[in-house]
């Protein structure tokens, strides 16, 4: 008699996060390679060559470096499943140059809002191993930090006079 074997329990992410920026302005932000290179990178890494074609089918690859390293960078890479800006994107993840070990997964992002406001739910699915999740969950959590300062507008201070 075989024994039946079990499929690996499926690990996901899902975070949430606000904007006080348009859902445009954050789609934009997230699927133009000229916005993409000014958040995507964790400190310590520059972008290299950004390939987008943003359509149903449409490959994507984001590559980058460590800043002043030389040899081989890294990337990441997939397939647009569904574009549907600026409320919905859902893309297939594979690296190239790092976490061999890691399957291919799913990100699926959501944006809803205002002229001014954005509430961006982003789900990561179909982790095998509770480690690459935690790694994954942190790296979300920091992009998401460096998005927000460049799609959000600056606060404007203003000096009062002295009083006399």
């Amino acid at each position: 008699m075989q024994a039946a074997t079990a499929e690996p329990a499926r690990i996901g992410i899902e975070l949430q996060r606000s904007f006080r920026a348009s859902p445009e302005r954050v789609f934009r932000a997230w699927t133009q390679p000229v916005a993409l290179r000014e958040w995507w990178c964790p400190p310590g890494w520059v972008a290299g060559e950004i390939d987008i074609d943003l359509r149903v089918g449409g490959a994507y690859r984001i590559g980058m470096s460590r800043t002043g390293a030389a040899g081989a960078g890294v990337s990441v890479s997939g397939h647009f499943l569904e574009v549907r800006p600026p409320e919905r994107l859902v893309y297939t993840w594979r690296w190239e140059g790092a976490f061999a070990e890691m399957p291919e997964t799913l990100v699926t992002l959501e944006l809803r809002g205002s002229d001014n406001e954005t509430q961006l739910t982003l789900q990561h699915d179909n982790f095998t191993d509770l480690g690459l999740r935690h790694q994954h969950r942190s790296g979300w959590v920091s992009a998401c930090d460096r998005l927000d300062r460049l799609v959000t507008p600056p606060t404007v201070v203003r000096d009062r006079p002295a009083a006399e």
